[in-house]
């Protein structure tokens, strides 16, 4: 009986394996299958269940949907962290830093996170714990390399080019995996 749990069970990651391939975008696939691992390994933890499986494939359940939380990660956000980098701020030539560039590199970065934002919110994580570690997990990484950045450059920058502080930033990430699209709202602009 215990082998055709563990066989069931099987079936059942290789059918959202196969699921979440019908999300287009990567992170969206990521998302899904971290939600729906975590949510067996939950679910079987939590339950007799536990005896048949086991904390070895519980484990394994654990450490497969904080693989796709990464990967969820990578797949969102490298792109715009990227920007966040000093390089190819400086005008052709020279070692001083080009405030045209510095300014397309902030403004793509607004966007990039503005498009990251109106899409994402949508998303749902019905695990509260879960969402919360995410959330937490993103805040971490953009809050620190945009805090930088900005801090790092402010003197070639003027107030306007800046439209979010970092504050802003992070509490707009609380409004993501709530499941109800949302467009951003920038308070300071005039």
């Amino acid at each position: 009986m215990s082998r055709q749990f563990l066989s069931f069970a099987s079936v059942l990651e290789n059918n959202l394996e196969e699921k979440s391939k019908l999300y287009k975008e990567t992170s969206l696939q990521h998302l899904f299958l971290m939600n729906n691992l975590h949510y067996m390994a939950e679910k079987v933890k939590g339950s007799e269940l536990r005896v048949i499986f086991g904390d070895e494939w519980i484990r394994k359940r654990n450490w497969k949907f904080q693989q796709h939380a990464m990967k969820y990660e990578r797949a969102s956000w490298s792109s715009i962290l990227n920007l966040l980098k000093d390089e190819g701020i400086h005008a052709p030539g020279s070692n001083s830093v080009s405030k045209t560039l510095l300014k397309e590199k902030l403004r793509s970065f607004y966007l990039g996170f503005e498009d990251i934002y109106r899409i994402q919110t949508a998303w749902s994580i019905p695990d509260v714990q879960l969402r919360e570690d995410l959330r937490i997990s993103i805040s971490v990484k953009v809050i620190q390399a945009y805090r930088t950045f900005v801090g790092r450059n402010t003197s070639h920058m003027s107030d306007k080019n800046i439209r979010y502080t970092a504050d802003d930033l992070e509490n707009y990430l609380l409004d993501f995996f709530e499941g109800s699209q949302k467009l951003l709202q920038n308070p300071h602009r005039r």
